[in-house]
């Protein structure tokens, strides 16, 4: 037995030499304890809402942007709903959440439904917060009527409501996300079809004459809002 602990004593003391000499950690059980994942149920529920690494949340939750003053992008009051050719039923994917949502918000009377609208709002709602805002039905309308000009193919939705904390970290992070955008009141959809050109979903837009389009055709995506008519 004395041998035996002899023999283990010079083991350690050879281990101890051998990380030293090559500069290695001896990694203990305590150690092994503090990187151990965290018991599932203890996520933060930003993670959970958003779909972003943490290191991206944080950035975000650290930053806070004053959202007052008029936006003269904007049109006064709700923007008004009209039929721009779609058939009433929008399938939609949201890039973020990974969620489907496949409706009918109009129905055969032209009335707009209003538990359709309430999933469409929870649908849309901002990923760093989970707060949700009214989706007027003329962004669903002109969605609807760029889903029908391209085959019916489910729409892809990247960005919809947008919370001031996010649109603020956004707006810090890049010049080209506006500090009053129509995305802080719902009024905005990032969006793109797998298979349709962007460039395509750009002239479809523009051709309804609904809103303002913006053209993003390195980040895959066309921006289309119920602000005013106008275009970049």
């Amino acid at each position: 037995m004395k041998r035996l602990i002899a023999l283990l004593s010079i083991l350690f003391q050879a281990q101890a030499v051998f990380a030293q000499e090559f500069r290695l950690a001896v990694i203990s059980a305590s150690d092994l304890r503090e990187l151990a994942p965290a018991p599932v149920g203890e996520v933060q529920a930003v993670a959970e809402l958003s779909g972003m690494e943490e290191r991206e949340a944080a950035a975000y939750l650290a930053d806070r942007e004053d959202q007052s003053g008029a936006d003269e992008k904007s049109v006064p009051g709700e923007p008004a709903a009209s039929d721009l050719g779609g058939d009433g039923f929008i399938k939609l994917y949201h890039e973020w959440n990974k969620e489907v949502l496949a409706v009918r918000y109009r129905g055969a009377d032209g009335r707009y439904l209003p538990e359709a609208l309430a999933k469409v709002r929870h649908f849309m709602r901002c990923r760093l917060t989970g707060r949700e805002a009214d989706i007027p039905a003329r962004l669903l309308e002109i969605i609807d009527a760029i889903q029908e000009r391209h085959g019916d193919k489910t729409v892809t939705v990247i960005c919809g409501y947008r919370s001031p904390e996010l649109n603020g970290a956004l707006a810090s992070d890049s010049s080209g996300v506006a500090k009053k955008s129509l995305h802080l009141k719902g009024w905005a959809a990032d969006i793109k079809i797998d298979g349709v050109r962007t460039s395509a979903l750009r002239n479809t837009a523009r051709a309804l004459r609904a809103g303002g389009v913006g053209y993003y055709p390195s980040d895959g995506f066309v921006h289309v809002d119920t602000g005013r008519v106008r275009y970049w």
